[in-house]
């Protein structure tokens, strides 16, 4: 008797993606993609970008798509395979980032006709990358690179269709890694519009996100700006948040009710005092650093000029050098000056070349014409 065989564990096929139908007649059906972007899942899930064109296909012909995006990225492989789709859909497709598109997302977003995104949105691009595990040769790794390489090519190439930049602009672009709030995406030419509603961002510690109720791992993005989670979001007790709540708003009301009533310095003390002692230190701090520089750079005989920049009109250290060389100039000239005024004074200039007899009255010539008439008579 044959050996029975077990039953094969059917997949789960959990999607990274779902297919919405229209809520309302003439509405049109959405595409949600939220989450990390996956050609196959590493649980065994076995979700595959066959599954996705197969469902794209089932809407029929539809005149618009809504494509849903709020993802911190994923495998760059299912992002083009879902972007060529959409591309050559015949539909209007209308992306709407709803929070975050980073990475593999944003190339998901480059087939919309149309993108959208929040002003406190992310868009994010880089340079493709390879996670590698186990041991490789190096034609392994030749070929790797080969493969890296055209990845990244259409990668551009997508992006610069959309924003009309050069190759070479894009490039630069991606190999710096660059993060954008959602005017400066609209700037940059990488989406069109700016959406009307916020994206709800609350952040929970250095590693994780959580926007419109997605999380989101920070972890594989160390490069990112935390200045551009500070312009998203505001403090919060239990971190960040851009949902002011009611007591927030309260407290903030009376914050700059209490401003308001600031007029005097006593008054910023009194309703700011670590604030204002910390400014305090800090000029304290930089002037006695300003005296410093200025005595370093002082030289004897110009104690009016450094005097004068450290008390009277204060100026930096490279300010009062710049006086010191001016008045060495000054005094130079003036030493110069003062010798040729000397040698015209004391009569040089007027010693004739010959010699001179006290007495005579005239010149040189003469004197000696009468001494040889004195000597030699002239007979008559």
């Amino acid at each position: 008797m044959a050996q029975e065989k077990k039953p094969q564990a059917q997949p789960k096929n959990k999607h990274f993606w779902s297919f919405r139908a229209a809520a309302e007649e003439n509405a049109a059906p959405e595409l949600i993609l939220y989450g990390d972007i996956a050609s196959e899942t590493w649980w065994g899930d076995e979700v595959t970008p066959r599954q996705f064109s197969d469902e794209l296909t089932a809407l029929g012909p539809v005149p618009e798509i809504i494509v849903r995006i709020n993802s911190g990225g994923g495998d760059v492989f299912a992002a083009n395979a879902i972007y060529t789709r959409l591309k050559d859909h015949a539909a209007k497709i209308t992306v709407k980032i709803d929070g975050w598109a980073a990475s593999a997302a944003t190339i998901i977003a480059m087939a919309g006709d149309v993108i959208e995104i929040p002003g406190n949105g992310v868009f994010m691009v880089h340079k493709a990358k390879m996670g590698l595990c186990g041991y490789y040769g190096d034609s392994d790794l030749s070929k790797m690179m080969e493969e890296i390489t055209v990845i990244n090519n259409s990668i551009v190439n997508g992006y610069a269709l959309k924003t009309g930049k050069t190759a070479e602009e894009i490039t630069a672009i991606m190999a710096a890694e660059t993060w954008m709030d959602g005017k400066q995406a609209v700037e940059a030419g990488f989406c069109d519009k700016l959406m009307f509603e916020d994206a709800e961002t609350t952040v929970e510690n250095a590693g994780k996100v959580i926007v419109n109720s997605v999380p989101l791992d920070l972890g594989r993005y160390p490069n990112m700006p935390i200045s551009l989670l500070n312009r998203l979001t505001a403090p919060a007790s239990d971190g960040f948040t851009n949902t002011p709540t009611p007591q927030n708003t309260e407290k903030e009301r009376k914050n700059m009710d209490g401003i308001k009533d600031i007029k005097t310095v006593d008054d910023l003390k009194a309703a700011f005092p670590d604030l204002t002692k910390q400014i305090e230190e800090a000029a304290t701090a930089a002037e006695r650093q300003r005296i410093r520089d200025i005595e370093e750079v002082a030289l004897p005989g110009f104690e009016n000029v450094v005097n004068e920049a450290k008390f009277e009109k204060p100026v930096a250290a490279g300010d009062v050098a710049k006086a010191i060389v001016a008045e060495q100039r000054k005094q130079g000239g003036k030493y110069i000056q003062d010798r040729d005024d000397d040698a015209k004074n004391s009569g040089a200039g007027n010693v004739g070349g010959g010699g001179h007899h006290e007495g005579t009255g005239g010149d040189s010539t003469n004197e000696v014409d009468a001494a040889i008439a004195k000597l030699f008579p002239e007979t008559k």
